[in-house]
């Protein structure tokens, strides 16, 4: 169909008025390309809410231990977090999570004499695992959760790593790399002697 000129100029001050009324169909704001933020697996522990300028750390040891109650010896059986090989030593946040976590892994019977090392570690050396594999808390151990903590100690990013406890829901445990450059920050308080109720193994 022809337009007269009048319509013509009619139509193009329509489209004028009209225009920018409508969003694209395919707006750039929507559609263009989002880069994700990647999770953080580990953060620093301050960032978790943690106060204090230090943390404590407790393992339950035999006396046969007692000259270095936090050193690798052992790492060739590996953990939960750890493979066979990578140096790693467990400690718990709490005594009692200590003794838990000594006897779901003590083969035999409960030794007559067994101590309670207590240490203190920097705040500021601890990371936290915030990003968790869905199966971290299945056995046998699984390679996935290993290799976190495998990274971890091999790329020595700090002292010690706060995990979750397997054993006891709510509670925490730390691996400390004994090879790391801040070891010699790591601080023994003491020693004392840990008699654990015999009622305790079935």
């Amino acid at each position: 169909m022809n337009h007269t000129p009048d319509e013509e100029r009619r139509d193009a001050l329509l489209d004028a008025s009209i225009e920018g009324s409508f969003p694209a169909s395919d707006p750039p704001s929507q559609t263009q390309p989002v880069t994700a933020t990647p999770t953080q697996p580990q953060v620093p522990l301050r960032d978790t809410g943690m106060t204090g300028d230090e943390l404590y750390v407790y393992r339950v040891i035999e006396p046969r231990k007692a000259s270095q109650p936090f050193s690798g010896a052992g790492a060739d059986r590996g953990g939960r977090w750890t493979s066979p090989g990578t140096q790693g030593v467990y400690a718990s946040l709490t005594p009692g999570a200590a003794m838990l976590e000594y006897l779901v892994h003590l083969e035999g019977d409960t030794p007559n004499e067994l101590l309670l090392a207590q240490a203190t570690v920097p705040v500021p050396s601890v990371l936290a695992q915030v990003d968790l594999p869905s199966d971290w808390k299945q056995r046998p151990y699984r390679d996935a959760v290993r290799e976190i903590g495998d990274k971890w100690s091999k790329a020595q990013q700090s002292l010690a790593l706060r995990v979750p406890s397997a054993v006891c829901e709510g509670e925490c445990n730390v691996l400390i790399n004994p090879e790391h450059p801040d070891f010699a920050k790591l601080r023994l308080e003491h020693l004392s002697p840990m008699k654990i109720d015999p009622r305790l193994r079935i």
